[in-house]
């Protein structure tokens, strides 16, 4: 399919949709149609939690608008100054400010972290802050470290304590990639012991001043943000106010809040040698396996590295309670684009949306999500119209992206959605095209399980386990669960 045709299928189903009033810091000398973006974000406009984008190119604001608000309570609207919780996100700054002690001969990425905690059990002597960075230290999970009867957040130096107490990780360092928060927060205290200050004054002092990214701080308990967008929990219409669990006071692995045009503030220094030189920058921008770095798909400091025919790009998900966020960069054509929002995240509904942005701004050099332009088809003509639309494209890899993980993932977005309908027929494809493969069965028998159809729900819980891989554990683990429990 050429580029023209593609124009002409969006132009056709974007047709007709309202825009959003809420219009901030909107470039309107760009080649973009507004009716589309819109529509990504047609969830977010009205009396709804908001979400905050922005398009970078070539250094500067290609679009930027908000929908929705940040604090319902207060009927105070979104704007591009909206500063929410990045969550996961965090992470990249967290790793920079790493990368900083390292420029600044305070640390190096083989520091191990009995050099730094000498109090830290014997299985510290293996793990190293690339370690950590990288998501290859093997470090538990910080959860297991919350007591039953805990009333107060968990902290950063409480995750390092309950490190202290515990005699071994989960695989031996550097052998397999599992990503960890725990290890994020373990380089926050890191920057504290190292640089003799707070995380959040070294952030402060070090990234947040220096790039004049005035709104953007870490969380701090009784510490006022300006500002703040307060965070939300939707489920179907109902909308409750919730933006902190007994982790969300944790600072290194995603108490950042910023807003998208800070988020520009920061993007700009990714291209400079403002905070550390380009060269030593660069390392961030690569996985890195057992045998260092590499130029495959994967993790590296702060950042997941994926590559699209070649083409390298850079992105982050962040979710916590009551939000979610999404951050893409592609060096080569020097665009990035951030969403922020102050509700639950839902699956891949984000980074899809962000891609599509991707997608949109370089004219299709970029791939479009299928599962945006099926959704579309659902809302305007139905599922069965959407899953002709699906053969159809399915098979052309020059403009989408099909993949049977990612129809898994829009499967389970309708069943979250309660279009239960919708999905059971969408796994019934998923079924067809991938027979092999666990996921159509699995979502089939959690429909199923939900309308108390018994039989039918063991049944294909039972596919599912047939069906599951090792990577695919956690399903055959909880399907076995479910035939135990609809069983008795």
């Amino acid at each position: 399919m050429k580029f023209i045709q593609l124009i002409s299928i969006f132009s056709i189903l974007f047709s007709g949709c309202n825009s959003s009033k809420n219009v901030s810091e909107n470039k309107t000398n760009s080649n973009f149609d507004i009716k589309f973006i819109d529509y990504l974000f047609k969830d977010y406009s009205g009396s709804k939690p908001s979400a905050s984008i922005i398009v970078i190119k070539n250094g500067e604001i290609e679009f930027a608008k908000s929908y929705g608000y940040a604090d319902l309570e207060n009927k105070i609207l979104a704007t591009p100054k909206t500063n929410y919780r990045i969550a996961s996100v965090t992470k990249q700054f967290t790793a920079l400010a790493i990368m900083i002690l390292v420029n600044q001969n305070k640390l190096s990425y083989e520091t191990k972290l009995t050099d730094i905690f000498p109090e830290f059990p014997k299985y510290g002597n293996d793990i190293t802050i690339k370690h950590i960075l990288t998501h290859r230290s093997g470090l538990v999970k910080y959860n297991r470290f919350i007591e039953k009867n805990r009333t107060e957040q968990m902290l950063d130096k409480d995750v390092l304590n309950g490190l202290l107490k515990t005699d071994s990780t989960y695989f031996y360092p550097n052998t397999k990639y599992a990503y960890s928060n725990t290890g994020y927060a373990v380089l926050a205290q890191v920057i504290e012991k190292i640089s003799g200050m707070s995380f959040a004054k070294f952030m402060e002092k070090e990234i947040f001043q220096p790039l004049n990214m005035t709104n953007s701080r870490v969380l701090e308990i009784d510490k006022e943000i300006k500002n703040r967008a307060y965070g939300y929990m939707v489920k179907g219409t109902t909308i409750t106010a919730k933006d902190q669990s007994m982790t969300s006071a944790i600072q290194g692995d995603g108490g950042v809040y910023s807003s998208v045009l800070d988020y520009y503030k920061w993007d700009k220094v990714l291209y400079s040698d403002k905070l550390i030189s380009q060269t030593e920058l660069d390392n961030a921008f690569y996985n890195y396996d057992e045998n260092g770095k590499s130029n495959e798909n994967g993790y590296g400091y702060g950042w997941i590295v994926n590559y699209d025919k070649g083409v390298k790009i850079l992105q982050h998900g962040g979710s916590s309670t009551g939000f979610g966020s999404h951050v893409i960069r592609v060096p080569s054509e020097n665009i990035s684009v951030a969403i922020f929002t102050n509700r639950n995240k839902r699956g891949q509904e984000l980074p899809n949306r962000a891609k599509a942005l991707i997608s949109h701004f370089t004219d299709g050099k970029f791939r479009m999500p299928f599962e945006i332009v099926l959704e579309k088809e659902i809302d305007q003509n139905g599922i069965t119209d959407a899953i002709d639309l699906y053969n159809k494209i399915k098979t052309d890899t020059l403009n989408y992206a099909v993949s049977k993980g990612a129809l898994f993932n829009f499967g389970i977005s309708y069943i979250n959605a309660n279009k239960k309908n919708d999905a059971l027929q969408l796994f019934s494809v998923l079924e067809s095209d991938y027979p092999d493969y666990f996921g159509g069965y699995y979502g089939t028998a959690v429909i199923y399980q939900q309308e108390k159809k018994i039989e039918k729900a063991i049944e294909y819980f039972e596919k599912t386990i047939e069906h599951c891989t090792e990577n695919e554990k956690w399903a055959s683990e909880h399907s076995q669960k479910m035939i135990n429990e609809l069983s008795e």
